[in-house]
C-alpha cells in the first residue's frame, strides 16, 4: 500500500541554509542597487526555467498590464530561457526585453539572495511535482502566489501563508498580484506566516525522522 511520509516531501528544507536572517540590510540594499531596484520598489520574484509550462507567458503578461498602473514595482526572473525563439514563445520573450520593470538575471548558483530582496514569489505553474522553490521561498519569509494545483497547494494554504489562483489565468493572476501589492497588512500577514508553516510541515529533520521510522518499520516486518 502507498503512505505520504510526513506531509508529502521527499527530502524537507533545511532551515538553517534558507535563514533570511543570514542577508543583512546592508547586503539586501547594495544587491538591489545592482539590478537597479529602488527602496521602495515592490519585488515579485519567479525562479524556474522560462517556460510555457511553468506559466511564465501569463506572469510576464499579468506583470506587464500590472506595471502600467504601478511604478514602483519591480519582477526578477531567476533561471535559464529555454527555447527562445520558440514562436508561442515570442510575445513574451518580447515583453519581458521590452518592459524595464522586468529583470532577467539567468540560472544561479545561489538563489538566496533573490529571496532576500523580493516580496513575493509567483509560480504559476501548469503542473508541478512539490515545489522546491516554493518551500525555500517559505523558508525565507516570502509568501508565494501559485497556481492552484497538486504540489503548490499542499504547501499554500490561500490567504494565509500565499494565494492560490486558477492556472492559464493571466487575469486573476493579476488581481492576486495587485491585492497583495495594494494591502500591506494582508502581505505582512502572510509573511509572518510563511516561514511557520515551511517549519511546522517541512524542516528536513521532521521529515528525515519520519522517513527513517518508515524504514526501521519495514526491517522489522522482514
Amino acid at each position: 500500500p502507498l503512505k505520504v511520509i510526513a506531509h508529502g516531501n521527499i527530502n524537507g528544507i533545511d532551515l538553517e541554509e534558507y535563514n533570511p536572517s543570514h542577508f543583512s540590510d546592508e547586503f539586501k540594499k547594495l544587491t538591489r542597487q545592482k539590478y537597479g531596484i529602488d527602496d521602495e520598489d515592490f519585488v515579485f520574484l519567479f525562479v524556474g526555467r522560462l517556460v510555457i509550462d511553468k506559466g511564465v507567458r501569463e506572469l510576464v503578461k499579468a506583470f506587464d498590464a500590472l506595471s502600467k498602473h504601478h511604478q514602483n514595482i519591480k519582477l526578477i526572473l531567476v533561471g535559464p530561457k529555454e527555447n527562445a525563439h520558440n514562436p508561442q514563445k515570442r510575445a513574451m520573450f518580447h515583453t519581458i526585453n521590452q518592459n524595464q520593470k522586468i529583470i532577467t538575471v539567468g540560472f544561479q548558483d545561489d538563489v538566496r539572495p533573490y529571496y532576500a530582496v523580493s516580496n513575493v514569489l509567483m509560480l504559476p505553474s501548469y503542473r508541478e511535482g512539490f515545489p522546491n522553490v516554493v518551500l525555500q521561498a517559505g523558508a525565507m519569509g516570502l509568501p508565494s502566489i501559485v497556481s492552484d494545483i497538486s504540489g503548490c497547494n499542499e504547501i499554500i494554504e490561500h490567504e494565509v501563508n500565499g494565494l492560490l489562483v486558477p492556472k492559464k489565468n493571466h487575469h486573476e493572476l493579476q488581481k492576486a498580484m495587485e491585492k497583495i501589492l495594494v494591502t500591506p497588512n494582508f502581505l505582512e500577514s502572510l509573511q509572518k506566516n510563511a516561514r511557520n508553516r515551511v517549519a511546522e510541515s517541512f524542516d528536513k529533520s521532521l521529515v528525515w525522522k519520519e522517513l527513517k521510522k518508515e524504514y526501521v518499520k519495514a526491517l522489522n516486518e522482514l
